[in-house]
């Protein structure tokens, strides 16, 4: 019976150690504002890092009002930067061509998603192309692609210490009940 109220706290201490990583996420993604002759841009990834590989994005093209631009023949083309010279560093080549990126309608009008994929750490432009009225428009977006990081061995460390602690525990407590 003195064993009940220790088991709860042991499975409580598990189910939320298990969970505490969660908590920390983030989950708010990386999103770039930029406004061209009264054209707002708007292009959040889903990601808060943008890692080499696939990234989910979305695009907004509104006019001053905020209102959707009609017939705007949006395309989005993703290119690495080269413009500092320093090709072969970091997954740098000369090979990387820009990619033009396909797009779908997204749940607003006006808003458009797609998929990236960053060949190479480093930075990007991500550049949106489109028409107000017959003049076409350019929107170019710095982004900066960066490794993936690994787990992070802090938390497990510290999951596990905790783990350890309440094995302890319990068995001393079990020695100490049969004494």
């Amino acid at each position: 019976m003195k064993f009940k109220p220790f088991k709860h706290l042991v499975f409580t201490l598990i189910f939320a150690l298990s969970f505490s990583t969660l908590a920390f996420a983030s989950t708010t993604g990386t999103q770039v504002n930029k406004t061209v002759d009264g054209v707002k841009s708007t292009l959040t990834f889903t990601n808060e890092k943008l890692n080499p590989g696939s990234n989910d994005f979305t695009i907004s093209i509104l006019d001053k009002n905020g209102n959707a631009l009609p017939n705007p023949n949006l395309k989005v083309s993703a290119n690495m930067d080269n413009s500092t010279g320093m090709t072969g560093m970091s997954g740098m080549s000369t090979d990387n061509k820009p990619m033009m990126i396909a797009l779908k309608q997204g749940s607003k009008k006006g808003e458009y998603t797609g998929t990236v994929n960053f060949t190479s750490t480093g930075k990007w432009i991500v550049k949106s192309t489109f028409n107000v009225g017959e003049q076409a428009k350019n929107i170019d977006v710095n982004v900066a692609v960066v490794k993936k990081a690994g787990p992070n061995f802090l938390i497990i460390g510290f999951g596990g210490v905790m783990l350890l602690i309440i094995v302890v525990a319990a068995i001393n407590k079990k020695k100490s009940i049969k004494s």
